[in-house]
């Protein structure tokens, strides 16, 4: 991903192979690869989720948030 796009809420879109400097590995996941798919940040694994392509999501680090207080 080049140029960072963000969801209408501010959050950072991103693919499952995707990863950044905030990668913590998921609870559940049963080999944690360094990837978004992987990451207790996003929510590709999210049980509500109604998107139309499997491999976006969004991630929930409020450091890679449009606005994030900490910039």
């Amino acid at each position: 991903m080049d140029k960072h796009r963000y969801d209408e809420m501010g959050l950072l879109i991103v693919k499952e192979d995707f990863c950044c400097e905030h990668f913590e590995p998921d609870a559940g996941a049963l080999v944690p690869m360094k990837e978004c798919w992987s990451c207790k940040w996003s929510n590709f694994r999210a049980e509500d989720k109604n998107a139309t392509s499997e491999s976006y999501s969004v991630c929930n680090y409020v450091g890679n948030a449009k606005e994030s207080v900490n910039r």
